[in-house]
C-alpha cells in the first residue's frame, strides 16, 4: 500500500480524549470494535446510539453518535470499504452539526466536525477545495475553545500536513501540532502515529520506527497501530 493511501486510512483516526477516561460498557465495546476493525459490532453500537439520540435529542448523545460515526470511517477504511467510510463521514458531519447547534462552545463537537469534514472531502470531487477551509476553521475553533484538547491539535496537524503550502499547509506546523498533542496527553496513541507518518514522509526511518512503536505500545490492539508500525519497520533509513 502506498504511503498516500495510508494517509487516507489514517485521516479519521482521531478519538476524543474526554471519552477515554469515562466510557460506559457500550462505548468500551464500540472502541474495541473500532480497534479490531469489526464492522458488524460497531454498526450494532451505532444503531443503539441512533435509537437513544432519537429519544433524548441531547447534546451528549449527539456527540457520542458523531464519535461512533467517526470511528466507523476508520473501520470502513481498514476493511477497504470506501462506500461504508463515505456514508459514515456524511452521517457524522450531519450529527456533529446538530451537536454544535445544541452547544456551540463544545471543543469536542467542533473537533469531530473538523475531522469528519476531512474524511468526507476524500470522496467528493474537489472535496479539498469545498470542505478544506471549513474543516480548518472548525479545528481552529476547537483549539480556541479548549487549548488543552489534544485531539484538536492532531486534527489541525493533519490539515497542515496534507494541505498544499499555497493554501496554508505547513510540514513544520504539522510537526509542532502533533508534538503539542503528545505533550497534552501522553496516553494517546494517535499523535505518535501521525508523527511516524511525518517522519516517514521526511525519509527519517529511525524516528518513524520510534514513534510507530510507541503508538503500538500505547494501543497494541488497534489494527492500524500495527499497520503503521510495519510500514515504519519497512523503512530503510
Amino acid at each position: 500500500m502506498k504511503l498516500t493511501a495510508l494517509a487516507l486510512l489514517l485521516i479519521c483516526f482521531v478519538a476524543l480524549a474526554g471519552f477515554a477516561s469515562n466510557e460506559d460498557g457500550s462505548m468500551v465495546a464500540a472502541r474495541k470494535a473500532r480497534d479490531r476493525g469489526d464492522v458488524k459490532a460497531l454498526q450494532s453500537e451505532i444503531g443503539k446510539a441512533e435509537k437513544k439520540v432519537a429519544d433524548t435529542k441531547s447534546f451528549e448523545d449527539y456527540v457520542r453518535l458523531a464519535l461512533l460515526q467517526d470511528w466507523m470511517c476508520e473501520v470502513g477504511e481498514s476493511s477497504n470499504d470506501q462506500k461504508l467510510a463515505k456514508a459514515a463521514a456524511e452521517a457524522g458531519v450531519a450529527t456533529a452539526e446538530i451537536a454544535i447547534k445544541l452547544n456551540p462552545n463544545s471543543s469536542q463537537a467542533h473537533q469531530l466536525l473538523a475531522d469528519l469534514l476531512g474524511e468526507q472531502a476524500q470522496y467528493e470531487m474537489g472535496g479539498g477545495m469545498k470542505l478544506g477551509k471549513r474543516s480548518t476553521d472548525e479545528a481552529n475553533k476547537a483549539i480556541e475553545l479548549d487549548p488543552r484538547n489534544a485531539d484538536a491539535y492532531v486534527t489541525r496537524g493533519i490539515i497542515y500536513l496534507y494541505t498544499p503550502e499555497t493554501f496554508g499547509g505547513s510540514k513544520e506546523k504539522a510537526f509542532e501540532f502533533f508534538t503539542k498533542a503528545v505533550e497534552l496527553d501522553s496516553h494517546l496513541d494517535t499523535p505518535h502515529k501521525w508523527l511516524a507518518m511525518f517522519y516517514l514522509e521526511a525519509g527519517k526511518g529511525d524516528d518513524a520506527r520510534r514513534e510507530s512503536n510507541e503508538a503500538r505500545r500505547l494501543n497494541p490492539g488497534r489494527v492500524f497501530s500495527q499497520y503503521v508500525y510495519e510500514q515504519a519497520s519497512g523503512s530503510k533509513k
